[in-house]
């Protein structure tokens, strides 16, 4: 099933753990019709855009699946809202940035990014039917290994 012109289900709910460990991860229709705005309103207007692949790396995540990789079950990727991905040969930095200055948005995260590594990392970012925020953040590992978020000015 086609979710946009250049985005499918079967790419927006693939999980090698789902697979491997017999989880169920089939949206609902809601779910669907979710997973169809983030295509129409935020990935699809990328790949339009740069005119190359958006490589999806995690998008749908059954509340199931959320729990045996580790996330929250209320992560936006278990509401059908968020995707993970990235531009191979493109900065996420400025990805982020063409999507904060050009797309609607509920939050976006640059994770992992290293501004010395211009591909490092990959973009997470909802989208939601209304009340988007607009929230900007930077995924980092303090000292401990510990996950950190703070505020992100891409510009």
């Amino acid at each position: 099933m086609k979710l946009s012109n250049n985005f499918s289900l079967k790419e927006l709910t693939a999980s090698q753990t789902a697979d491997r460990k017999g989880i169920n991860n089939n949206p609902n229709e809601d779910q669907i019709n979710k997973l169809k705005l983030l295509c129409e309103k935020v990935l699809q207007p990328i790949r339009d855009h740069y005119g190359k692949v958006v490589t999806v790396s995690s998008g749908y995540r059954s509340v199931e699946l959320c729990e045996a990789i580790g996330s929250s079950k209320n992560s936006q990727h278990a509401k059908a809202e968020a995707a993970d991905f990235e531009i191979f040969g493109l900065s996420n930095a400025e990805l982020c940035k063409w999507i904060s200055d050009n797309l609607e948005f509920d939050q976006m995260i640059l994770e992992y990014h290293k501004l010395d590594e211009p591909n490092s990392g990959w973009i997470h970012c909802s989208y939601k039917a209304e009340d988007n925020r607009k929230q900007i953040l930077r995924a980092y590992r303090n000292e401990s290994g510990k996950t950190c978020y703070e505020a992100y000015d891409p510009n």
